[in-house]
């Protein structure tokens, strides 16, 4: 559950007042009888042990909960059940029960749970010159550094692209609002995105006004603020619209005006939902990937060579050349399997009681998907831990949600709104810096001291930094073709 819910947990327990007690013990004699009645009520999956109160919260409150549900299942099978307070969980870690829930069963569980983040954060075409202005920058301002031999951090690197690459394109007349929020907007994004993907008061509803650890608060000033700045970009967008007698629509933002249909709330909830994916989930799986293939040379070196053999060094990549590079995408895959950032997914609820792998599933029961454990499964993945790109090659398995061994966007109707981007996004910048860009680790440091810790929020990301040396690996005038300030001979 991360240090922050274990603090969480901890002030919930010092700041309890004599009402909260009598609370809570109320709670308790509610959750043994409820629980005694639903323990008859059929066949329930199977589960560890409890204990009084809290369930199997101890199970999670310390280390990485998708990790340890992990664990668990390889003692009590691929599909649990656990009690996380007063709240009933399925917890599913294989890709055969996956797709009895996301595809057989999609009506009974397309509803999502109320928790702490969905209430304030998530609801209820691309642009190639965009993408490639933006990235030209960032590998200018790198060999910049390179040239001046001096490191960069690669995952803040990551961040400030794909930030940019997102809100242009959602924004791009509203680019200059968005400039005059620039601070305020990426730390209130950064606030947000950095929160727990689980909050304790989501085991605990009754504690949830209660908020004795201050995260619910801080969370919602942070969503108020992002939906004060959507205010202010859509009120000047529809100015602009009733001004302008030649208004043609020009990005994402005004496509979603024109639909008569679509409430104003609903669009900033897209619009956020698509800014996370965009710039969490795409940049955490670039440094990744780099994170892979800094730790495996050999595997840099075969992609580098397909890149040459396909690309040439006498240009950049394209968009049209990604369809082209097999061994791009299977380390695209292979990065998704490993390192899904998402790693348990969005919470899907059942709507009805039913039947799931054999066991009753009573109405309104959480479901989690373990996106890692699903992706690391040895009975479908031979040497499910090593880094090996060349399992996807000659496959037909993609990412999108069709095929259950590998979910790191979801699949059905709640599918993650952000994977088309991601998936054009991801192998398109990962492709350019790697054939542009020759990488390295800083001085006496190998291969072999290239970690994989992770930290675990909204999106599960690397917990330490990547420090890089960026210099240009092709000649100087491809560079300059296309408008980079490129310093050396």
């Amino acid at each position: 559950m991360g240090d922050s819910n274990m603090e969480g947990l901890t002030a919930i327990f010092k700041s309890w007042s004599v009402h909260t007690v009598a609370a809570v013990g109320f709670l308790y004699v509610y959750l043994k009888v409820f629980r005694r009645v639903t323990h008859k009520s059929g066949r329930r999956p199977p589960g560890p042990p409890s204990l009084p109160l809290i369930g199997h919260l101890h199970h999670l409150v310390s280390g990485f909960p998708h990790h340890t549900l992990a664990k668990i299942a390889e003692k009590y099978g691929p599909i649990m059940w656990l009690e996380l307070g007063a709240v009933s969980v399925v917890v599913v870690s294989s890709s055969d029960i996956a797709r009895e829930i996301l595809k057989t069963q999609d009506h009974i569980f397309a509803s999502r749970p109320s928790t702490v983040i969905g209430d304030f954060v998530f609801d209820k075409g691309q642009d190639l010159d965009l993408r490639r202005e933006l990235l030209m920058e960032t590998m200018s301002t790198a060999f910049e550094e390179g040239h001046a031999n001096r490191y960069i951090s690669f995952v803040d690197m990551m961040n400030e692209l794909f930030m940019s690459i997102t809100t242009r394109m959602l924004f791009r007349r509203g680019a200059g609002a968005i400039k005059t929020h620039n601070q305020d907007f990426i730390k209130t994004m950064i606030e947000i995105s950095s929160s727990d993907f689980f909050f304790i008061e989501d085991f605990f509803p009754l504690l949830k006004p209660l908020d004795l650890s201050g995260r619910i608060k801080k969370l919602k000033m942070a969503a108020e603020k992002y939906y004060d700045i959507m205010e202010s970009i859509i009120d000047n967008r529809l100015k602009e619209k009733t001004n302008s007698k030649s208004y043609n629509e020009e990005d994402f933002l005004d496509v979603l005006l024109a639909m008569s249909d679509f409430p104003r709330d609903q669009i900033k909830y897209l619009l956020l939902d698509i800014i996370i994916a965009g710039t969490e989930t795409t940049s955490e799986t670039v440094v990744w990937a780099m994170t892979e293939l800094l730790r495996h040379p050999n595997i840099m070196e075969r992609l580098q060579s397909e890149l040459d053999a396909v690309i040439g060094k006498e240009r950049l990549v394209e968009e049209a050349d990604l369809q082209k590079l097999e061994y791009l995408q299977a380390v695209v895959k292979e990065t998704l399997r490993l390192h899904p950032v998402g790693v348990l997914g969005i919470p899907h609820f059942s709507r009805e009681a039913t039947k799931v792998a054999g066991y009753d599933i009573p109405a309104n029961t959480r479901v989690i998907l373990n996106l890692y454990a699903i992706g690391r499964d040895p009975k479908v993945w031979e040497n499910p831990l090593k880094f090996d790109p060349s399992r996807f090659l000659n496959s037909s398995i993609n990412v999108k949600g069709q095929h259950y061994e590998v979910l790191p966007f979801g699949s059905g109707r709640r599918r993650c709104p952000g994977m088309n981007l991601a998936l054009v996004s991801v192998p398109y910048n990962l492709a350019q810096l790697v054939h542009a860009c020759s990488i390295s680790l800083p001085e006496g440091l190998t291969h072999l001291d290239v970690d994989v810790e992770e930290k675990f929020q909204m999106t599960v990301g690397r917990q330490n930094p990547l420090n890089v040396l960026i210099t240009r690996r092709l000649p100087l005038d491809v560079y300059r073709k296309v408008g980079m300030n490129v310093i050396g001979q």
